[in-house]
């Protein structure tokens, strides 16, 4: 298959600041901008197009054909999300069989397909090795909630690139990121922490701004396969606590973490996910020597400077915070404006807007 450069990309789930904030990085970089999502973006990018779309319905298959989309970014994967668990399986595993037949369909123009995935795709358990290699996925070991939506996801994806040899499939394994608004960012920084007795695991970070990059390079690069992404080292539970000036509370058992998970959101008001639970408690760490070795390249924040970054507040990638309603508005509108610069007349010349005749 020859070397596919990117001209009309489609980026699903670009309302999250993650999907907004990869729409920003690539704008420069491809001539064709979509985005699509069920809300709103975080504000009105004037180098994408919007959609109003849901990839749990299969009309996103006729959307990439008439956009004649010929890259697919599917970052509407849910993984640590405040919603049910029946939107979020419905959002990860319907959605994507959606993408996947609408980029499959004999009629599609698709030829680069990246999904996002997660490092909760391996669980966490006392007998995980030291680190998780990219073939380390077990399919068959049993899982609930997050884990076994990203495990049947990725599934169908790999499955879709057995199937499909004109288009080249990236898999980015991405790992945990505590920005505020995460799970993980909200319990540790609790001022007393409680966790589970005897245990202190190792934590690998990844930096929202590494996450970012590495969607976009994966975009207009050419890397296909399955890829872990998380930043340099580990920090332990106890030193991610202390640094953001916490105190641990060995209280939780080392059993029951349901148990634990619902102590957690009645005490705390922290709802944490069954994977973050098995993770605070055996921790898990990816070998990212893959990402390095084809990207030629490796996120520039270590887990520790992800957590430092955290505790002081200074992301050097500040996400944009949401336009007021009025004011996404007034974007949508100057945008609309511009690209109706060329107004047509009579006999098919076009003429700028306000411009002599």
């Amino acid at each position: 298959m020859l070397p596919h450069k990117p001209r009309r990309v489609l980026i699903t789930g670009v309302s999250n600041p993650l999907g907004a904030e990869v729409a920003r990085r690539l704008a420069p970089q491809v001539p064709h901008l979509f985005g699509c999502d069920v809300d709103d973006p975080l504000s009105a990018l004037e180098e994408m197009d919007f959609v109003h779309a849901d990839t749990r319905l299969s009309v996103i298959g006729k959307l990439v054909r008439q956009l004649r989309i010929d890259t697919v970014v599917h970052l509407a994967v849910m993984v640590d999300s405040s919603h049910d668990y029946r939107s979020i399986h419905e959002t990860d595993v319907i959605g994507t069989m959606n993408v996947l037949v609408g980029c499959a369909a004999p009629s599609s123009p698709v030829r680069r397909l990246v999904v996002k995935s997660s490092q909760a795709v391996y669980g966490a358990g006392p007998n995980d090795p030291s680190f998780f290699s990219e073939e380390m996925v077990n399919w068959e070991k049993p899982a609930s909630g997050i884990t076994r939506d990203l495990l049947e996801t990725e599934q169908l994806v790999s499955e879709f690139a057995l199937r499909t040899d004109t288009c080249g499939v990236t898999v980015l394994r991405l790992g945990f990121r505590v920005s505020e608004d995460t799970s993980l960012a909200r319990y540790l920084c609790l001022p007393v922490v409680p966790v589970f007795t005897g245990f202190d695991p190792r934590l690998q970070l990844l930096h929202e701004d590494d996450a970012a990059e590495a969607i976009v390079r994966a975009t207009v690069g050419d890397h296909p396969g399955a890829f872990n992404v998380a930043g340099d080292g580990v920090v332990l539970l106890s030193q991610a606590i202390d640094i953001m000036g916490g105190r641990a509370a060995p209280i939780l058992p080392p059993y029951g973490r349901w148990f634990s998970r619902f102590g957690l959101k009645l005490l705390a008001r922290v709802d944490l996910p069954a994977y973050l639970a098995d993770v605070i408690a055996f921790g898990s760490v990816m070998d990212c020597s893959r990402l390095v070795s084809e990207f030629a390249w490796k996120p520039a924040y270590s887990s520790r400077q992800t957590m430092d970054a955290l505790a002081l507040g200074k992301d050097m990638e500040q996400i944009e915070a949401p336009s007021p309603p009025q004011e996404y508005e007034l974007q949508v509108y100057l945008q609309q404006r511009r690209r109706r610069a060329l107004i047509p007349i009579r006999g098919g010349v076009a003429r700028k807007a306000g411009g002599a005749d």
